[in-house]
């Protein structure tokens, strides 16, 4: 998860797949592969993008899809696409021109959706027998609209300066059912001119993924087009990374910054055959994060996005690859192990290495701090992570920041009762020592490991993190060289029910009185008319808040500073102590 979600910090999905071999781009740019025949276990999958006329933004996705035959009895489930995916509305309800034939010909279908369940999908059903193998075709617009839904990861097909990009599991009918496939991704840009590239989680240009279910074939990343990207030529290590449209920064310095970040990290974890690819692009909805996909990151942008805060969201992505997650059912329920390490190690690592200063750790480590402690829902018990996860801010952020300052209690108590000699990165590199061997990593190995280097008090640390007790850290939690300090600072409040922002018609209620929402002039009953994006705001004490409503009829702009009463919060500062030593 990114720092898109969740401050700069949001949602990840997390893949199994390696990154193929590399072949030269020339010879990969836009090139398509005459069409093999259907085999028992691959999918074909052709995408074939169209340019609005008159313009250079592709408009559109023509989409064919080859399926291998299986014997499916009329009006049995035969293929299906999530309706909504990890917060984003998928194509599955506008999709147009679905045309399918098998070897008897044209194939009626009737679809259903899923009315509950985690995750929903639209199914269609063949309205007789299916015979020999199946034969897609359909069109799937990229309109370019914010996700109505709100903050979510940038998954949806989304087109810039002749290119374009999206999640497989945004617009592919995939086999409904768990069988597994392997997915045969084929790229046709020759329509583009040019020197259009087309990449993917899968590596550069056609590619054969594993053998994996269809739930698996979902999360894979695209992007195709006129890309810029860095290295020019695949680098020996794996690192590749890609862009669509133009940055309002120097997208190659930056990949050039963030590759040798990448060579830092494998030394750290050493780490070895770990590929790694990013994917930039711009987002009209909590910019300057993304997500983690397969040993890859996509990373958002809009004109305003800093580099400098761009570089921590980089190393948080980073560290999910090497550290991954804890095994369980459950993810948001577990993400303050993952979300946690990435977002401790996400200004350690890099200022280790050189790469940030110890300004910027400071910087980042105080966002962190000063969001916990004037969460006003920081108290929150794990187990209600999950359920609040998306319509309340507040509590999105907590596996992040929470996550952080646990990890860095942890870290000073192992350093006090080592004596210095050992620290947190120990029990880290142990534990991914221990998933290396083919293992499982779960909370289990975690509390033992802790529990073993503190005793009782480190397995009574982490239950009071998991039952939400405040977590105050000593002054010297980070090392010698910064001291705790205690500043009035003020509490996020947006000012009414904050669900409102995640429902398909956003009416404002549950309007706090004489809230700095109220004194700006929203009233119950307001439509909000665009999505809102918070988390970064909730973690800048002077960013304000922009809507547009619409009331009786008058559309209108309202901004205002979401903050409610000052509370103490601890902050930290650099010391002037003569052993200062990271």
């Amino acid at each position: 998860m990114s720092k898109g979600a969740a401050g700069e910090r949001g949602d990840r999905l997390r893949g199994k797949w390696g990154w193929l071999v590399l072949v030269p781009l020339l010879v990969l740019a836009a090139r398509v592969q005459a069409q093999a025949p259907v085999d028992s276990s691959t999918v074909n999958a052709t995408l074939h993008p169209s340019v609005g006329e008159g313009s250079q933004r592709i408009t559109s996705l023509q989409v064919t899809v080859q399926i291998p035959a299986e014997a499916v009895a009329a009006g049995a489930p035969l293929i299906r696409m999530p309706l909504v995916l990890s917060n984003v509305r998928t194509a599955a309800t506008s999709l147009h021109d679905l045309g399918v034939r098998d070897d008897d010909g044209p194939l009626p279908l009737t679809h259903d959706d899923d009315k509950s369940g985690q995750k929903a999908y639209r199914h269609w059903k063949a309205a007789r027998a299916v015979h020999g193998p199946l034969k897609l075709s359909y069109r799937v617009d990229i309109a370019n609209e914010a996700n109505p839904l709100g903050a979510a990861p940038p998954f949806e097909l989304r087109s810039e300066g002749g290119s374009f990009s999206g999640l497989t599991g945004s617009f592919l009918l995939l086999p409904d059912g768990n069988r597994k496939y392997r997915l045969k991704l084929r790229w046709d840009l020759a329509n583009l001119g040019g020197e259009p590239l087309g990449v993917s989680t899968l590596g550069l240009g056609d590619q054969l993924s594993a053998a994996m279910q269809p739930e698996q074939l979902e999360s894979i990343f695209l992007m195709g087009g006129q890309l810029g990207h860095e290295p020019a030529r695949p680098a020996a290590d794996g690192f590749f990374s890609a862009w669509q449209g133009t940055p309002p920064f120097d997208a190659r310095a930056l990949m050039q910054w963030t590759h040798r970040l990448y060579n830092s990290y494998l030394k750290f974890f050493d780490a070895r055959n770990v590929p790694y690819s990013v994917y930039l692009r711009r987002n009209p909805i909590n910019p300057g994060g993304g997500v983690e996909v397969a040993n890859s990151f996509v990373g958002t942008f809009d004109e305003h996005t800093s580099v400098d805060a761009f570089k921590m969201t980089l190393a948080h992505e980073m560290v999910h690859t090497f550290v991954g997650a804890l095994d369980a059912k459950d993810e948001l329920a577990a993400s303050w192990f993952s979300e946690g390490l990435a977002v401790y190690y996400e200004r350690l690592l890099p200022m280790r290495a050189g790469l940030v200063t110890r300004e910027a750790y400071l910087r980042d480590l105080n966002v962190t701090a000063a969001r916990y402690y004037t969460d006003v829902l920081n108290t929150t018990p794990n187990d209600r992570i999950a359920e609040r996860f998306w319509p309340d801010t507040r509590v999105r952020v907590l596996p992040y920041d929470r996550g952080a300052l646990y990890f860095a209690q942890v870290n000073a108590a192992v350093r006090s009762a080592s004596k210095g000699k050992r620290s947190l990165d120990d029990l880290v590199l142990a534990l991914l020592q221990h998933r290396a061997t083919g293992q499982s990593l779960t909370e289990s190995d975690w509390v033992a490991s802790v529990t073993r280097e503190l005793g009782v008090r480190g397995k009574q640390q982490f239950e009071d993190m998991m039952s939400g007790r405040l977590i105050v850290l000593r002054t010297d939690a980070f090392g010698p060289c910064f001291r705790r300090v205690t500043l009035p600072l003020r509490r996020y409040q947006l000012g009414f029910t904050p669900d409102v922002l995640v429902e398909p018609a956003r009416i404002v209620r549950g309007l706090i009185p004489d809230s700095t929402a109220a004194q700006a002039g929203i009233r119950n009953g307001d439509e909000i008319l665009e999505p809102v994006p918070q988390d970064g705001i909730q973690a800048d004490q002077h960013a304000r808040l922009q809507l547009k409503i619409r009331r009786a009829g008058q559309v209108m702009d309202i901004s205002y500073l979401p903050r409610g009463e000052v509370v103490d919060a601890y902050q930290w500062v650099e010391s002037t102590r003569p052993d200062c030593d990271m």
